[in-house]
């Protein structure tokens, strides 16, 4: 019986999830729900440099053949390393998320990264299947019984499954807008070979397991993917003419400025 019940929930676990991603890019746009963790009270700096992501991701979107409009939000105050996109077309950066990075380059791979999640639609992807998820819990009765949480373990998999899906198909979106932009994909690792330095070194064999316990690709598989792509483009360059700028833009002065500057 609990086997039984166990192979139902796997099966309806991943028909939602591939529902959702079937339907999710189909909603129009303009229903999905603002989420933003965005802050009102900007003093002057971090209005300059909200501007200054706004426009870079702006410049990068321009690629697109359809240009989904985006708000960015600057977070000052969260020193964690991230940027995520939410619902409604909000992109979050956190300073601790620049502090990370040393060029436009890298940057700009975040950003159209994140750009590529509300391209590819997968926010309204992941809100289909959280309600759908919700609802098959409570159609079973399952609630905080033992079936429940081993219903709600495996529909965190189908999630997380078709979240790497996500994240790996966002890579490859952003990896084509920093081709369009700068013309090759050099820096575009650049904040993934910092998290890789701070992993430890005898941990990274574990990255194959835990890989399927991660939202995100492991961090060596996406370093090699962003290389795969310049090693392309410089042997095409190569057959052409030879001629390959691969430079990596550096972050405006004051920018680098404003984020040493003590907090007020």
């Amino acid at each position: 019986m609990a086997a039984g019940l166990l192979a139902f929930i796997v099966f309806i676990s991943f028909a939602i999830g591939w529902s959702a991603s079937w339907l999710g890019p189909k909603i129009p746009y303009a229903w999905e729900p603002n989420i933003s963790l965005g802050q009102d009270d900007l003093s002057e700096d971090d209005r300059k440099i909200q501007a200054y992501l706004t426009k870079l991701t702006e410049r990068l979107a321009s690629h697109s053949e359809h240009v989904f409009p985006v708000t960015v939000h600057w977070l000052p105050d969260m020193e964690v390393t991230n940027a995520f996109a939410t619902s409604g077309g909000h992109i979050h950066v956190t300073r601790g998320l620049l502090n990370a990075v040393s060029s436009e380059n890298g940057l700009a791979m975040v950003l159209a990264h994140e750009y590529a999640h509300i391209e590819l639609r997968h926010p309204a992807v992941l809100m289909l299947e959280q309600v759908g998820h919700t609802i098959l819990y409570l159609a079973l009765g399952l609630g905080d019984s033992g079936a429940g949480s081993l219903a709600q373990n495996t529909g965190t998999l189908s999630f997380m499954s078709f979240s790497r899906d996500m994240e790996r198909a966002a890579d490859e979106r952003a990896i084509a807008l920093l081709k369009n932009e700068y013309g090759h994909t050099e820096g575009a690792s650049e904040l993934f070979q910092g998290l890789l330095k701070k992993e430890d070194a005898d941990a990274l064999p574990l990255q194959t397991i835990q890989s399927w316990w991660q939202s995100h690709p492991a961090t060596l598989e996406r370093i090699k993917a962003i290389e795969a792509h310049n090693t392309e483009l410089k042997s095409e360059a190569q057959k052409k003419d030879g001629r390959f700028n691969q430079e990596s833009r550096p972050l405006p002065a004051w920018l680098l400025d404003a984020l040493s500057a003590p907090k007020s």
